[in-house]
């Protein structure tokens, strides 16, 4: 028979054991090929005067990134998965070198297995992405309001069978070294070696429980910038703490329980965590790797969620109205235009909770003891309008006193650790305001406000003054048609609903209030789409990441099936029913299985908490969802394997 006809009925014969590889192998073809077929869609267009160039050009550079990021991850795999898959086949190797096969023969027969496994990887996921591509530029186009007509980029396909068969090729061709030349009688007895009871260091036992602790600790605490400057750091400490958890702290915990009597005589656990203390000595390495894995999936996956949920939301939520009309100069007078606006809001079933109409006055404003500082343009308020929205909005009231005036600073500063910052941005003592031919100085108030009420800043204006009620009146005496300005402000009950309303008072209003107006959703439509993107493309890395974690523990138990099967038939003949030995591997299967999950959990919580310090809100609900969906995917996996287990178990 040939090496290759070997080969060939080999994966056929063993096809459950390569399954999960091949499907993930497969999973990250898929992905990598429907990321190209974008990348080089003809309708992808980099043109500067293109409307949604920036858009695109975004979307394919996240796309580039993310293909990147599969290969080093396929790479890193593939390498993993192949060195588990040689380790645990010392007895068959033996018995082809007792059968004649030379050291060379079996690399090649080894070396043409990998080639078939990586071919049927690469066809399957090439074919799946086929399959997917059309949703995909469904989504993409929904997304980026571009037309993305179905397309096979023919570069796309060579590009991704080239890339990835050289990958494939290249680990099998390194990972042959590890086939070394034992002796025959060592490479078949290697699955006969008695188990050593596994002896733990009680130092790094210790060691890891206190990594750990200082590592969530500190994702718990840890505020503002230092979050950012923290997070190398933590996550290191977090690795190093897992690590030793798994290899040292795990067989502690298994060693208590197996010397507590009440736990350890009931039904069946005698024999369910009498193996299992061997069991996490020999995936203690695996655990640990599924862990890690399975925290960068839960992390990334909580952190664009979040992004996605949170920052759109608070996009223009510094401002209280929804809708901001600016009205001055030849605008001043024009009330049809917002009763047009009121009744397109009407017609489309959005109700106005509430209208604001104030008069505010453009200034020019100078320090006076700033020697070489220009006039600038700048707004005031009068105290009662001014305490009258800030009421409005639960927010501080002011009184300000005659020949004084109050900056409000339009923006709200943190600093580092968090906490918002008081400092005053306007550091001057005494302005002058100048308005036509009057100008009028003031002194500045050591009260400062930091936010703004009205969201001129949206529609033109930036500094803004508060101004006493009757020094306020004196510059409206002053004040010419030219230097009045209606600030017109609108609050709905659904602002997120109010897309194409706020369209179409878009083009109603025209060209003459090009600059003046102002609606939430716009900000809010544009920056969900970002992030809308950011968590479609991140869905596929982070699923990629979840696959391969659970592919590496179901590796580990199907290489070891053989062994196992011995050992569950030793006592279905002692007496042990069928039910008794499910429950049994059910146990076990369970906490290899879930273990690294939970473990995984905990380490995407802190980080969460971590983001949440770093952001200034409560991120656990976005948490709690994706850790729910992640449980669902897991518990269908888990199940799915426990039934493939227990047949193949029973076949043996």
């Amino acid at each position: 028979m040939k090496i290759s006809n070997m080969a060939i009925k080999n994966v056929k014969g063993n096809l459950y054991r390569y399954i999960m590889y091949c499907l993930s192998n497969a999973f990250a073809v898929t992905a990598f090929f429907i990321f190209a077929n974008f990348v080089f869609h003809p309708s992808i267009d980099f043109h500067p005067e293109g409307v949604h160039a920036v858009a695109s050009m975004g979307a394919a550079n996240g796309m580039k990134i993310s293909q990147v990021i599969i290969i080093i991850f396929s790479f890193l795999f593939v390498g993993y998965s192949t060195s588990i898959f040689l380790k645990s086949r010392g007895k068959e190797f033996g018995l082809l070198s007792l059968y004649g096969m030379t050291r060379k023969q079996i690399k090649k027969y080894v070396f043409i297995e990998s080639t078939i496994l990586s071919l049927l990887s690469i066809g399957t996921g090439i074919i799946t992405g086929l399959v997917f591509s059309k949703l995909f530029f469904m989504i993409m186009e929904s997304l980026l309001d571009i037309s993305i007509p179905f397309n096979i980029s023919l570069k796309a396909l060579g590009l991704t069978f080239i890339l990835f068969f050289l990958l494939f090729e290249i680990i099998s061709v390194f990972m042959l070294s590890q086939i070394k030349g034992k002796e025959i009688i060592e490479q078949i007895k290697s699955s006969k070696i008695p188990k050593i009871t596994p002896e733990f260091s009680k130092r790094k036992a210790i060691l890891g429980i206190v990594l750990m602790i200082i590592g969530y600790t500190t994702a718990w605490f840890v505020t503002g910038a230092f979050v950012v400057l923290g997070m190398i750091p933590v996550t290191l400490i977090v690795i190093a703490g897992t690590y030793f958890l798994f290899t040292q702290f795990s067989i502690a915990v298994a060693n208590k329980i197996l010397k507590n009597e009440n736990i350890l005589y009931k039904k069946s656990n005698l024999v369910s965590y009498s193996q299992m203390i061997f069991k996490l000595q020999d995936t203690a390495k695996v655990l640990f790797l599924a862990s890690i894995l399975g925290a960068i999936t839960f992390t990334a996956t909580e952190t664009i969620f979040s992004f996605y949920t949170e920052l759109p939301a608070n996009i223009g939520l510094d401002s209280y109205a929804d809708i901001v009309i600016a009205q001055e100069g030849e605008n001043l007078d024009d009330t049809n235009s917002l009763d047009k606006i009121k009744k397109i809001l009407e017609k489309d079933g959005l109700k106005i909770e509430e209208t604001t109409r104030i008069k505010v006055i453009k200034v020019m404003g100078k320090p006076l003891e700033a020697e070489g500082v220009e006039e600038s343009e700048a707004v005031i308020i009068s105290n009662s309008d001014y305490n009258k929205m800030a009421a409005s909005q639960d927010k501080e009231t002011v009184t300000v006193k005659e020949g004084e005036i109050i900056y409000n600073f339009p923006y709200i500063r943190y600093d580092a650790d968090g906490s918002i910052n008081t400092d005053k941005q306007f550091s001057f003592d005494k302005v002058l305001l100048s308005l036509n031919d009057y100008k009028r100085e003031y002194n500045v108030s050591e009260k400062e406000i930091h936010g703004e009420i009205l969201s001129l800043k949206r529609v033109g204006y930036y500094d803004m003054f508060i101004l006493n009620d009757k020094d306020f009146q004196n510059e409206l005496n002053s004040a010419k048609e030219k230097d009045l300005v209606l600030y017109n402000g609108i609050k709905l009950d659904k602002w997120r609903k109010s897309y194409n309303s706020s369209m179409e008072i878009d083009k109603i209003l025209g060209s003459k209030y090009e600059g003046k107006y102002f609606s939430k959703i716009f900000p809010y439509k544009e920056v969900s789409k970002v992030y809308g993107l950011i968590l479609f493309i991140g869905f596929f890395i982070a699923f990629l990441f979840f696959i391969a974690s659970g592919s590496i523990i179901y590796f580990k138990l199907f290489n070891e099936i053989k062994q196992d099967s011995i050992e569950y038939n030793i006592l279905k003949k002692i007496g042990a029913t069928n039910k008794e030995i499910n429950k049994i591997i059910t146990k076990q299967i369970g906490i290899i299985f879930f273990l690294p999950f939970v473990v995984s959990t905990s380490h995407s919580l802190f980080a969460l908490k971590s983001l949440s310090n770093l952001l200034r809100t409560n991120l656990f609900t976005n948490g709690i969802i994706v850790m729910f969906g992640y449980l669902v995917f897991q518990l269908i996996y888990f199940l799915v394997i426990r039934k493939v287990y227990i047949n193949k178990i029973r076949y043996n």
